[in-house]
């Protein structure tokens, strides 16, 4: 593989990641900006708490795919590990980035999760599946719970974290380790805000009398 072909998928894969799914839907199904709702962010999260959970759900595998497809492709043509880590990022950094959309996106979790099934589709799998049971149980607590945060934001953040628990685990390759302390990385950066209100007294209940029905 090539340094031009490098270049091509790199671009390629952030410009793929440009392509903002929850914004299109949204404006198809109600002729809305989604960066008018919610939290603002224009991701499957958002779509899922306050225009419709099946789109939301939609979206989220869209995105995902995203983060997926451009590395099997460039496996498949010779990347080496440090390409497939750099394509993985431009498709985050494009999601949360975007050209398209005067570099205002979303915060790149499905992509994320995508390209961490490509790395680790194993360990992967154990933290969605340990973060699915999370939000189920939550559901059950709303009425309880003493913060701004809904369920699946909250699993949102508890993946993250097992992210970088995985980055010391032995048995996990590399480039996966560096994918997820990078991914950590990237999503704190660009939800700084919301970080800070994870740890902040004045969480507020979450109020799902907001959304969308």
């Amino acid at each position: 593989m090539n340094s031009g072909l490098y270049i091509v998928f790199i671009l390629f894969s952030y410009l793929l990641g440009a392509v903002n799914f929850a914004i299109i839907f949204t404006f198809l199904k109600l002729n809305i900006n989604i960066r008018n709702l919610g939290d603002h962010n224009p991701g499957a999260t958002n779509v899922y708490l306050n225009v419709d959970k099946r789109l939301g759900i939609l979206v989220g595998i869209l995105d995902g795919l995203k983060g997926f497809v451009p590395l099997f492709f460039a496996k498949k043509a010779g990347a080496s590990s440090a390409i497939l880590l750099i394509i993985s990022v431009a498709v985050i950094l494009g999601h949360d980035y975007p050209v398209f959309y005067h570099f205002n996106g979303g915060t790149g979790i499905s992509a994320t999760v995508g390209a961490a099934l490509f790395f680790a589709p194993k360990e992967s799998l154990m933290i969605l599946l340990f973060v699915a049971i999370i939000i189920y149980s939550l559901r059950f607590l709303k009425n309880k719970r003493d913060s701004s945060f809904s369920p699946l934001e909250i699993g949102e953040t508890i993946g993250y974290v097992c992210f970088l628990l995985f980055v010391f685990a032995p048995n996990i390759p590399n480039i996966a380790k560096m994918f997820y302390f990078l991914a950590v990385l990237i999503v704190v950066i660009r939800r700084f805000d919301r970080v800070e209100q994870l740890f902040s007294r004045n969480n507020r209940v979450y109020d799902q009398k907001q959304s969308i029905k």
